[in-house]
């Protein structure tokens, strides 16, 4: 449960009514985010300055563009090791996209999962999975919980809003981008976004943070009346992943 003083100013919020940010990109050179470890060290900076204190970063996992393993995550995170800022801890996972290899990985027991045995997924945003409910099975058959990130961005659903009940009823998590309370990806994706913050089927939240452009953008997103709402609501489980 998240407390908040209500007569407070809405502007003077930040993140630190949140704390864990369990999607970006930070890990140097392993994906489209961090580049170099002082890429990531000013990252990192600035999630803390943000309000954050702990960060699970999720670097993508994608067989055909960014073929990322257990092995080389951990490696890349091991740089950063010893440099990062007074008071952030690092944690590490991945951003699973939906392919073969991200099937065998998990067949192999080589996933990073978050805390609860939860796994981040993503998929094409422009066309939907023919096999998608499916795969949530067989993912929830082996013991796995899944996180669906960033479901706003998904363009195929925005016509067929109910499916999002569909994926709550299939006992799928929803983590919305903190970015989507914006219009950096457009005004219909912030609506969509909003929506489901209105409808309450938002378990968490991330930054999706890739570069420090995306910084300057969170730093408007406190000011959002979603996002109060979202933190107000007591429905957030972003601090339910503290031990990951």
């Amino acid at each position: 449960m998240f407390f908040f003083n209500r007569s407070q100013k809405t502007a003077s919020r930040n993140f630190s009514d949140i704390i864990v940010d369990m999607h970006s990109h930070l890990i140097p050179g392993v994906d489209d985010g961090a580049k170099d470890v002082a890429d990531s060290v000013q990252l990192i900076t600035g999630l803390k300055e943000l309000g954050f204190q702990h960060l699970i970063t999720t670097p993508h996992t994608l067989q055909d563009i960014h073929p990322n393993t257990h092995e080389s995550l951990k490696a890349g995170h091991s740089l950063l090791h010893g440099k990062l800022p007074t008071g952030i801890h690092l944690a590490l996972s991945s951003e699973y996209y939906l392919d073969e290899q991200f099937s065998e990985q998990r067949n192999n027991n080589a996933v990073l999962p978050l805390t609860g045995n939860r796994l981040l997924i993503e998929f094409s945003q422009i066309s939907r999975p023919h096999d998608l409910e499916q795969q949530i099975f067989e993912i929830g058959l082996q013991g796995y919980q899944i996180i669906l990130a960033h479901p706003e961005r998904y363009l195929f659903f925005h016509k067929h809003f109910d499916y999002f009940t569909r994926l709550k009823e299939m006992g799928v998590e929803l983590q919305v981008n903190a970015l989507s309370l914006t219009e950096h990806y457009g005004k219909h994706i912030k609506a969509v976004a909003e929506k489901l913050i209105e409808k309450d089927m938002i378990d968490f939240i991330g930054t999706d943070l890739h570069h420090t452009k995306h910084l300057e953008i969170l730093k408007r997103v406190p000011l959002s009346k979603h996002f109060t709402r979202l933190v107000d609501s007591g429905l957030l489980k972003n601090q339910s992943l503290l031990n990951s």
